[in-house]
């Protein structure tokens, strides 16, 4: 589970599919899963003063809709490639991004994180806020495994 002020987004990490709630806004209380393309459009133009949330459902846009890019204004790309402040996620949130129980060992840790990275990169159609996420949580895991 991935949060924003916005947004709460669940990764299923058997099918690396994401689902989405919308937490506030005119939408609020909406599964993302509900809403067709327009009303996806009018959230994230909504968003546009919130780049973290936006990049969360730009990453949930570019998995549903792979090209809903067209037809939206990305004012000026603001939001795109920015990873979250360093420090931001705690331990707990980082056990649920990698999908793992609290004490898991440096081992699991680090296998979790390849498995969801070898999907999620964006390299291979993912996206850089879930990379950024991902690479946050496993270093906020193995900080103390020296």
């Amino acid at each position: 589970t991935v949060g924003t002020a916005a947004l709460e987004m669940e990764l299923d990490h058997d099918t690396g599919g994401l689902e989405g709630l919308v937490l506030a806004g005119r939408h609020e209380g909406k599964m993302l899963g509900a809403m067709g393309l327009v009303e996806l459009q009018h959230l994230y133009r909504e968003l546009s003063g919130d780049p973290e949330s936006r990049q969360l459902l730009e990453t949930y846009l570019d998995g549903r809709f792979p090209v809903w890019r067209k037809n939206t204004e990305t004012n000026g790309g603001e939001g795109l490639g920015v990873a979250p402040g360093p420090g931001a996620m705690t331990k707990e949130e980082a056990y649920k991004v990698l999908g793992l129980e609290a004490g898991a060992a440096a081992a699991d840790v680090r296998q979790a994180h390849r498995r969801l990275m070898q999907r999620l990169h964006p390299d291979v159609g993912g996206t850089s806020f879930l990379a950024a996420r991902i690479n946050e949580a496993k270093d906020v895991l193995l900080s103390n495994h020296n």
